[in-house]
């Protein structure tokens, strides 16, 4: 504080430096450190210096049995009852069993009375499931003697209505093959050029061992072709000389003579036209009969299908070779795509249509003139030396 008053304007007076004050250690006591170690094992055991109270009452002069069997009568003395407690015990201890016997004879009762109870609840419900049983049997048949009788009289009307629509589908089928003659001349004609045309290449190609890959086709082509010179004659048809012939299932008449727009009778009744649908008939018949199931039966039926219709034959290039071709058409016959056999056994247009042409020619009776044999030179002697 004086320092803080002083006034004159002179420093303070330095003060002496302070150093670190040194320690002075004790030497190392071994009496000390025993009692140091002795008082942290103390430190763990929770207990201390405790000892069991057997341990300190035998060190003290006492019986620890005797003791004990001393404590032991002085708490039965607290607990006896006198005469009046005892009596009043026993009492209260006869109610308690009189209500326990009551309460178990009313458990057993109660017990008998649920299982009756639960018995002719069972049987109560047994007996409306019964019951609704046979309502629902009941109520079933009755739906079912109805639906049956309603579909005796559907069932009849439709076989009515079936035969109906079957025979006039039949009449139109039969008048519509019947007045398709024409077309299935044409094709069968066109069928016939092609397999005369082809009949080398064919036979080179059963020859070969490959006859199968073609089935039914490949017989049906070897038969016609091996009629080829077989001439064809007029035949009746279906009319058997007359002008009509009854339908199947009707009264109808179907006309067998062919007719132009004007209603002028272009074919009569005894034609060429016949003679080649009979012609045509015969051998896909005799070729249906080698080929009765499996895939020979299904390309002869598709066959006959398209033979009704635009035929089986096909113009187009082949790969490899200049010029137009005939062939079988693949999907004519019921085949997904083409056939590369059909393509080989392929003839050309210009073979084709000379066939064609022979055959037609054949049939109209136009036959070309037998040109004149020539006669023999002979020439007068004296011979000729050559010179």
């Amino acid at each position: 504080m004086a320092e803080m008053l002083n006034t004159d304007g002179d420093p303070p007076p330095a003060s002496p430096p302070r150093g670190r004050p040194k320690l002075m250690l004790k030497k190392r006591d071994p009496a000390a450190a025993a009692r140091l170690a002795q008082t942290r094992s103390r430190g763990s055991n929770p207990f201390g210096d405790a000892k069991p109270r057997e341990e300190v009452l035998t060190s003290k002069g006492v019986d620890v049995k005797a003791m004990d069997r001393k404590t032991e009568l002085k708490a039965q003395a607290a607990h006896r009852l006198t005469r009046q407690q005892r009596e009043e015990a026993d009492a209260l201890a006869a109610e308690v069993k009189n209500a326990e016997n009551a309460l178990q004879e009313a458990n057993e009762k109660e017990l008998s009375l649920i299982t009756e109870q639960t018995q002719a609840f069972q049987k109560d419900m047994n007996g409306r499931i019964v019951k609704a049983i046979m309502k629902g049997e009941a109520a079933a048949k009755r739906v079912a003697e109805r639906a049956q009788a309603n579909l005796k009289g559907m069932k009849k009307g439709m076989l009515v209505e079936i035969s109906e629509r079957v025979e006039a589908t039949a009449d139109k089928l039969f008048a519509t093959i019947q007045g398709d003659h024409q077309k299935i001349a044409d094709n069968y004609l066109s069928l016939k050029a092609y397999a005369v045309t082809a009949s080398g290449k064919l036979n080179d190609y059963v020859t070969k061992g490959k006859g199968k890959n073609l089935s039914s086709l490949g017989d049906l082509m070897s038969t016609i072709g091996s009629t080829a010179n077989i001439p064809t004659e007029k035949a009746e048809g279906l009319g058997f000389g007359g002008d009509t012939i009854p339908a199947i299932f009707s009264n109808e008449k179907i006309s067998v003579l062919k007719k132009n727009k004007d209603g002028k009778i272009v074919e009569g009744k005894v034609s060429k036209i016949n003679g080649l649908v009979n012609e045509y008939t015969a051998n896909t018949n005799a070729v249906r009969a080698r080929w009765p199931m499996g895939l020979g039966k299904y390309l002869l039926s598709k066959l006959e299908e398209s033979m009704l219709e635009k035929g089986v034959l096909q113009v187009d290039k082949v790969s490899e070779k200049s010029g137009n071709f005939v062939f079988l058409n693949g999907h004519a016959v019921g085949l997904s795509n083409k056939l590369n056999d059909f393509e080989s056994l392929a003839v050309r247009m210009t073979a084709y249509e000379q066939t064609l042409a022979k055959l037609t020619a054949a049939l109209s009776g136009k036959h070309k003139p037998t040109p004149p044999k020539k006669k023999p030179l002979y020439v007068p002697a004296p011979e000729w030396s050559g010179a």
